[in-house]
């Protein structure tokens, strides 16, 4: 199954989470880039008041079927991102988080098993349930690890397979 971030009937409307939540001035939004009709997650993270995050999230309005791999297409900015995944067999806040790095002005491809995340709430490992990718109904992706400064992450698509 593939989903189309720009599909307004796979995805709600996505939120941001930024470190003003705990008091820092990191920034960011979602703009559809008017050439791609992409969406692009973009921004600037501060380090300042002891932040250096920013992150955004989807709700899943399409059902995933059962997979053993998933691949994100985004086009970046040379930055590392985190994919993160949610279910309704999680805790507020935690989420099944995996690492991917970019290249500066390319589309890049990042494919990922279960195996691949890790269960985290606020950088620091817990314990969770098994992620199975058909449980997941939220996706989100995250800057932080003090990467201070403007970012921009273009995505594509993201493809459940076996």
């Amino acid at each position: 199954m593939e989903i189309q971030f720009n599909s307004q009937q796979q995805l709600q409307a996505a939120k941001i989470s930024n470190d003003t939540v705990m008091g820092g001035i990191s920034s960011s939004e979602i703009n559809r880039d008017k050439r791609q009709d992409k969406p692009v997650f973009s921004g600037n993270v501060s380090l300042a008041n002891n932040g250096g995050f920013a992150s955004m999230e989807y709700r899943l309005l399409a059902i995933i079927p059962r997979a053993n791999a998933v691949k994100l297409t985004v086009i970046g900015d040379g930055k590392r991102y985190q994919l993160r995944f949610k279910t309704p067999k999680l805790s507020f806040g935690e989420a099944y988080v995996a690492h991917f790095d970019t290249i500066a002005g390319q589309r890049t491809e990042h494919r990922f098993t279960p195996d691949d995340f890790n269960s985290q709430f606020r950088g620091r490992n817990v314990n969770a349930p098994e992620l199975l990718f058909e449980d997941i109904d939220r996706v989100g992706l995250l800057i932080a690890d003090k990467q201070q400064g403007d970012f921009s992450l273009m995505l594509d698509t993201m493809t459940f397979t076996d």
